[in-house]
């Protein structure tokens, strides 16, 4: 397995099992990008499961053509070409705090129900707009 950590992402790829990503060390990354995933979806795993259900970063996987079973475990599908300058323009002009808090309200929306995403939302934009203008953010 191969592991890239840079500022706001974690690339890993060579992996002959989606498994291997629970024991491996991330980094604290806003977005894990797997790619060059030849294997099944292990659909029978529940600590896989619970794996990415409960990430602490978004999920992508880097393929063109996934199959839907490797697919719905993740966030999202990003295609395999371009992934420094799709990451570039994601997380152009923000730094690492202010990603981390947009992150937040995604990995929100995947586990709670929709008054804590709006709660969520609601502090981190009061959040970032507190660092943006001097102020204090209320909490």
């Amino acid at each position: 397995m191969n592991i890239n950590i840079k500022e706001y992402t974690t690339e890993i790829s060579g992996i002959a099992s989606l498994s291997e990503l629970m024991g491996a060390e991330l980094g604290s990354p806003c977005l894990l990008i797997v790619s060059g995933v030849n294997i099944s979806a292990e659909a029978d795993n529940t600590a896989l499961d619970d794996f990415f259900r409960n990430a602490p970063f978004l999920t992508a996987l880097a393929d063109d053509q996934p199959s839907e079973e490797l697919a719905k475990r993740f966030d999202m599908v990003i295609p395999t070409e371009g992934i420094d300058e799709w990451t570039a323009r994601l997380f152009k002009d923000k730094t690492k705090w202010a990603a981390d808090q947009i992150t937040a309200c995604f990995i929100k929306a995947r586990t709670g129900t929709a008054a804590e995403v709006l709660d969520c939302e609601s502090r981190a934009f009061y959040r970032l707009m507190a660092v943006k203008n001097g102020g204090s953010s209320n909490e």
